[in-house]
């Protein structure tokens, strides 16, 4: 929020926002501003988020699931240059899924298949899940019922990007993934959402809009597509 002409009740109101999934057209016309100032406000909210996710690494018993963001049933299983492949990881107690991280793969890790392949889940599970604690067990996306409740949260997350957003460009998706990961965890705690989202803001850089817009997709993965 550093150098922002934006009164900093708005901000604090759009930290309440961001977990109801609300687009930036909702936030314009909730605190009277222009798309621009609020599609600005979410994104330097999303940017702190991500920081705050690259560091977070899951524990326990971890169940990885994926897809690709892109493709509708009806077509090819060849991929398309559009198509991001997606890795769901969650902590898991039974069948209840604890905590979710969503991480938007480098697309060369996935090759020609829309099928995504276990070579794809242990690049994941290598970068975002704890070696001293790994217990990890994959399941295939399409069909998959031995885990749904991890399913479930993918797919409300591509829904949620296609239906509520109309669609999401390789850019901006990680920062989107990282707001459904945020919105579902704090579903299951007890943490105020807001007062987390203010201690996130005390503390990271603040980015300018010319970052956001111009700064190209980094995969964290992409040392081992080479």
């Amino acid at each position: 929020m550093h150098g922002t002409r934006t009164p900093l009740r708005y901000w604090f109101r759009a930290m309440q926002w961001i977990g109801d999934e609300s687009t930036s057209v909702d936030l314009a016309e909730i605190l009277g501003v222009t798309y621009k100032t609020a599609w600005l406000i979410g994104h330097k909210l999303r940017d702190a988020l991500t920081l705050e996710a690259d560091d977070i690494k899951l524990a326990g018993s971890v169940a990885v699931t994926g897809g690709v963001y892109g493709w509708r049933c009806y077509s090819s299983l060849i991929t398309e240059p559009t198509d991001q492949p997606i890795v769901i990881g969650a902590e898991m107690d039974g069948e209840d899924v604890q905590f979710v991280k969503l991480v938007q793969m480098d697309p060369r890790l996935a090759g020609k298949s829309r099928l995504l392949t276990r070579y794809v889940y242990d690049v994941f599970s290598e970068y975002h899940v704890e070696a001293e604690f790994k217990t990890v067990k994959t399941f295939a996306y399409r069909g998959m019922r031995s885990l749904r409740p991890l399913s479930a949260v993918l797919t409300h997350a591509i829904n949620w990007f296609d239906h509520t957003l109309q669609g999401l460009g390789p850019k901006h998706l990680q920062a989107y993934l990282n707001h459904q990961s945020f919105v579902f965890n704090f579903s299951r705690s007890r943490k105020q959402m807001q007062s987390h989202l203010l201690r996130l803001c005390s503390y990271i850089r603040s980015i300018t809009y010319r970052e956001l817009t111009q700064e190209k997709r980094r995969y964290i993965n992409d040392c081992r597509a080479a």
